[in-house]
């Protein structure tokens, strides 16, 4: 079982009792009915998973599995949670790396993305194959956006010289949303996040891009402090 599932601080407002996330049996109950869910949507489209059938691959009582999750939804809830704080990990992980241009730098991007979302095939059944909305969900999804995006500046900031432009971040979550729709449109018609299909989302993403950013932006030369600092 990933050992993610444990953690504890993974959307704890979906529990009615805090002091069940101090308790390792209550962590441990939460992660195997969570863990439950993630197999089942390997098997089958969420669509067609019940609450009971999670409680009853878990091999925990409805009655108890309440405490913890009041609904199926909820359940699908912290497994996006889940996918979420594992793409923004990954994301951070690009901020150490170097690239001599910001395209290529919004290609890891793109394709750190697709790595986390297939991982494992609860992801993209569950973000791009769940025909039904709720709030939580959607809040998920800007809260996600709008981090990402925030990442995606920063990272970019941070190894390239860009125009000064209020709206950059505003640029950018419209960046990643190209990106997400073309990866929604891969998914639903082919059932997978095709080669072709990330291509078309960088190049897209790109071309949006460069209507505010120039083809060329100088990378920011980060290695000089530290030859100065050696010498």
């Amino acid at each position: 079982m990933d050992s993610r599932l444990n953690d504890a601080s993974l959307a704890p407002e979906l529990g009615p009792r805090k002091f069940k996330f101090t308790s390792r049996q209550g962590r441990d109950r939460r992660a195997r009915l969570l863990g439950a869910a993630r197999e089942l949507l390997r098997e089958t489209s969420p669509e067609n998973i019940s609450f009971a059938d999670v409680c009853q691959k878990a091999e925990i009582p409805r009655p108890s599995a309440y405490h913890f999750f009041p609904n199926i939804q909820a359940i699908f809830h912290g497994l996006r949670l889940l996918h979420a704080e594992t793409l923004v990990d990954r994301a951070l992980e690009l901020q150490d790396r170097q690239f001599d241009h910001w395209r290529n730098y919004l290609d890891a991007l793109v394709d750190t993305a697709r790595q986390v979302t297939l991982s494992d095939d609860a992801y993209p059944a569950l973000i791009y194959g769940y025909g039904l909305d709720f709030v939580e969900t959607r809040e998920i999804g800007r809260d996600l956006d709008s981090r990402l995006a925030g990442l995606a500046l920063q990272g970019m900031k941070q190894k390239f010289t860009l125009p000064d432009l209020p709206n950059l971040h505003e640029i950018f979550g419209i960046a990643l949303a190209i990106i997400d729709s073309i990866f929604r449109q891969s998914f639903r018609r082919q059932g997978s996040i095709s080669d072709e299909m990330a291509q078309e989302a960088k190049r897209a993403a790109a071309a949006y891009i460069q209507l505010y950013i120039p083809e060329f932006s100088p990378p920011r030369k980060r290695e000089i402090e530290s030859e100065s600092g050696e010498k």
